[in-house]
């Protein structure tokens, strides 16, 4: 039986969102602090004894994350899009649903496991270069809306 070896990172950010489709207190713009973890698997170790370094991980996401950081996310179809859009170029669009933590996760999942089906080299921004083994695959994004819940999304990303 081969078994398999998982790693995490995780990041925090601050972050808001505007639930329409909620029918109390989340319809109105409100922040968290969220925790965003990233797992990722392998059946075997790399040439260092790694699923893969830490760092290859941030790389692979820090731009992500860090667009979500002070941002304010909504529903593409949310009536007050454009003025909120024009008071910051923070404002992320969900196109079809409201931005969800399960939306976020399922997101931010698609947008890793594409990144890791194209590029499995990363530079750091010390300028090191990391590499991460073709048997990596990602196995969930997990987003904490709050410090007791959170939402995850998992697939295949072969």
């Amino acid at each position: 039986m081969m078994g398999t070896f998982r790693v995490a990172k995780t990041f925090e950010v601050e972050y808001a969102h505007r639930l329409t489709k909620h029918p109390e207190r989340c319809r109105f713009p409100h922040g968290h602090r969220m925790k965003i973890e990233i797992v990722v698997r392998s059946g075997s170790l790399d040439a260092h004894d790694m699923v893969c370094d830490y760092k290859a991980l941030k790389g692979l996401v820090e731009d992500l994350i860090d667009g979500l950081d002070h941002a304010l996310t909504l529903n593409a179809a949310d009536p007050h899009r454009a003025q909120l859009e024009a008071m910051s170029s923070r404002v992320i669009a969900f196109e079809g649903q409201d931005p969800t933590a399960e939306a976020l996760a399922h997101r931010l999942f698609e947008q890793i496991a594409s990144r890791l089906e194209s590029n499995r080299e990363i530079v750091s921004s010390s300028g090191a270069t990391y590499a991460v083994p073709a048997g990596v695959r990602l196995e969930r994004v997990r987003v904490w809306e709050t410090a007791t819940s959170w939402a995850e999304y998992s697939g295949d990303a072969t």
